[in-house]
Parts: structure tokens; C-alpha cells; sequence
């Protein structure tokens, strides 16, 4: 068993026919595109935030330095209103109890 998952990552990322390649314009693969990917084992009645954007605030707030579930929530209430959007959230940010 590998020590890193970096090579179980690198077996789901996007592949590409030559390194120097730019990525094309038509096909944006950023953080949330990945994150739509994952599925969502939630059930569909009650559903108020998307998958794809509960799990970029943790990822990004980790990425701030955030290490705690607290801290995750501390982060995403932190977010202007731009910011918050660009994570898919059209109304206010998700509780403590949801993220």
C-alpha cells in the first residue's frame, strides 16, 4: 500500500495527450467541476446546499489552515458575499451542524 495517496488521486485526474498542453477553455475542470463528481449519498427531500460546495469550503478551509470542524465553520462564515457564490451558495452559508 502506498504511503501517499497522491498516485490513488493521480489515477482519477483528467489525462492529457501532452504535459505542455493548456487546458481548454470550453472545459473547465477546477475545484467544484471535481467536486461534482463525487456522489451524493444524501437523501433528495430537504436538500438545501449542494454536495460539490459543502466540500470545497472544507477543502479550502483546510487548505487556510483550518483543523477542526469549528474552524471549517469559522472560515465559511468569514466569506464575502462574491466569495461565497463563487462556492455555489446563492442565499447564506451553511450552519456548523451542516458542514
Amino acid at each position: 500500500m502506498p504511503s501517499s495517496l497522491i498516485d490513488v488521486i493521480r489515477q482519477h485526474a483528467p489525462t492529457s495527450t501532452s504535459r505542455t498542453m493548456a487546458p481548454r477553455v470550453e472545459e473547465p475542470y477546477g475545484l467544484l467541476a471535481a467536486l461534482a463528481r463525487v456522489p451524493d449519498p444524501r437523501d433528495r427531500r430537504g436538500l438545501r446546499y449542494p454536495l460539490a460546495s459543502l466540500l470545497a469550503v472544507a477543502v479550502r478551509a483546510v487548505l487556510a489552515g483550518a483543523a477542526t470542524f469549528a474552524a471549517i465553520t469559522d472560515w465559511a462564515d468569514d466569506l464575502d458575499p462574491a466569495a461565497s457564490h463563487r462556492l455555489g451558495f446563492t442565499g447564506r452559508v451553511p450552519a456548523l451542524s451542516t458542514l
